[in-house]
C-alpha cells in the first residue's frame, strides 16, 4: 500500500492576483520599450517571467515546507556569504555595489536576505516559544540574541552596499513578526527606537545623497504642502521626483492611454523601474493606479487571512513575513512615486524590471499558495 499526498484546495485568489500583476508588469514593460530605442530589456523581461513562473511551481508544488525548514541556516550561510561576494566582486552602478554578475547574469543577495530572514524569525520564534512570554527587554537579548546577531550581520553587509531602503522594509516586516508573536511591547518599542536613531545617524553622517534626498522630499512632500510648509532644496537632482509628479498629475482620473502617454519618452528616466506606477498613473489615470494598488491590498489580505489560520506558528509567522515584505516593497514604491516618501531605490513587484525581483517575489508567492493549501492523502495499492 502506497500513500499520495495531493493538494485538495488552495488560495485561488492569491494566485489570480499574481497572474494580473504579472501580466500588468510584462504589458508595461512592452509599452515603455516599444518607444525607446531598443526591446532589449522587454525581451529579457520575458525570460526572467518564465523563469519566475517555474518558480511558482517549484515553490508550491514541490517543496516540503518542514524539509524546507531544516534548509534555512545553511541558507542563511549562503545569503551571507553572498552578501559578502557582492562587496568584493560586485559591479558598481551609480555610486551603489548591490549585485554580483553570475553568468552574465545580475543578481541582487539583498533581495534573498529579506526572505531567509522572514524564514529564520518564525523558525526561531517558533522554536523558543516557550519563552517568549519572558521577553522584557533584557531577557529578549539573552533568549533571542541569534536574532539580534544574524541580522546586525545582514544588514550591515547590506547597508555596506549602499542600500538602505531594503532595511526599512525588511526592518518593519521583522518588527510586524515579532509584534504577531507577542513579544513584549517594551521590548519592540526599544528595538524600534534604536532602529529609528540608527537611520537618522545613516542619514545624517552617511553618504550625502541620502541627507539631498531627503531634502528634495521636504521640497515636494505633499505632508509638506499639507503643513503649509515648503522646502529650500534648490539642487539638481530633483528631477525624477518632479516628473513622477507631472506625470501621476497628467493621468487625471482616466489617463491619458498609452499612446498619448509622456513620462516614458525618456521624460522619467527610471520610468521601467522605480517610477514605473507614475507612468501607470499618467496612461491609465487614477483609476488604473487604485486598480494596482487594490491588488497589492487584496494579495496582503489574503495572505494575512490564510496565515492566522495555521496551527503552526512557524507557518504562520512564515506566511504573514512574506505577505508584509511584499506589500511593503508596493507601498514604499507607490509612496515614493507620489512624493509620499522619500526617493529610494526599491522597484514595485511583479511590475517593475529586475530579474531578481521578480524571481524572488514569485517564488515568494508559490511559497504563500504552499502555505494556504490544504492537501489530502490517498492510500493505493
Amino acid at each position: 500500500m502506497k500513500a499520495k499526498t495531493f493538494i485538495a484546495q488552495y488560495d485561488i485568489y492569491i494566485l489570480f492576483t499574481y497572474i494580473v500583476l504579472i501580466t500588468i508588469g510584462i504589458f508595461m514593460q512592452l509599452n515603455i520599450s516599444s518607444v525607446r530605442s531598443s526591446m532589449f530589456f522587454f525581451y529579457r523581461q520575458i525570460i526572467w517571467l518564465f523563469l519566475s513562473i517555474g518558480s511558482v511551481y517549484f515553490a508550491f508544488k514541490i517543496i516540503d515546507l518542514e524539509k524546507f525548514r531544516k534548509l534555512i541556516f545553511p541558507l542563511l550561510i549562503i545569503t551571507i556569504l553572498m552578501l559578502i561576494s557582492v562587496l568584493v566582486f560586485g559591479d558598481e552602478v551609480k555610486g551603489a555595489v548591490r549585485s554580483i554578475r553570475i553568468w552574465k547574469i545580475n543578481i541582487q543577495p539583498s533581495l534573498l536576505a529579506r526572505i531567509i530572514l522572514i524564514f529564520y524569525f518564525a523558525h526561531i520564534l517558533d522554536k523558543f516559544k516557550g519563552k517568549i512570554d519572558d521577553t522584557r527587554p533584557k531577557r529578549f537579548f539573552k533568549h533571542f540574541n541569534q536574532l539580534i546577531f544574524i541580522t546586525l550581520i545582514i544588514y550591515s553587509l547590506i547597508l555596506a552596499e549602499k542600500h538602505f531602503s531594503p532595511l526599512i522594509i525588511s526592518g518593519l516586516t521583522l518588527l510586524s513578526l515579532l509584534f504577531i508573536a507577542k513579544i513584549r511591547l517594551s521590548t519592540i518599542a526599544l528595538i524600534l527606537s534604536i532602529c529609528i536613531l540608527a537611520g537618522i545617524v545613516i542619514i545624517q553622517f552617511g553618504p550625502t545623497y541620502r541627507s539631498e534626498r531627503m531634502n528634495i522630499y521636504k521640497k515636494y512632500s505633499l505632508f509638506h504642502k499639507a503643513m503649509n510648509k515648503t522646502g529650500n532644496y534648490t539642487g539638481d537632482k530633483e528631477y525624477q521626483v518632479k516628473e513622477s509628479l507631472l506625470s501621476l498629475s497628467g493621468g487625471k482620473l482616466t489617463g491619458t492611454m498609452p499612446a498619448r502617454g509622456t513620462g516614458k519618452h525618456y521624460f522619467l528616466p527610471e520610468a521601467k523601474t522605480d517610477y514605473i506606477f507614475s507612468i501607470i498613473g499618467e496612461e491609465f489615470g487614477f483609476l488604473g493606479a487604485f486598480f494596482v494598488i487594490a491588488l497589492f491590498i487584496l494579495l496582503f489580505i489574503r495572505t494575512i487571512i490564510n496565515s492566522m489560520r495555521q496551527d503552526d506558528i512557524f507557518l504562520k509567522l512564515a506566511g504573514i513575513g512574506l505577505g508584509m515584505n511584499i506589500f511593503f516593497n508596493a507601498m514604499v514604491n507607490i509612496g515614493v512615486s507620489m512624493a509620499i516618501l522619500p526617493t529610494t531605490g526599491v522597484t514595485l513587484p511583479f511590475i517593475s524590471y529586475g530579474g531578481t525581483s521578480l524571481l524572488v517575489n514569485s517564488f515568494s508567492v508559490g511559497l504563500l499558495l504552499n502555505i494556504s493549501a490544504k492537501k489530502q492523502t490517498l492510500q493505493s495499492y
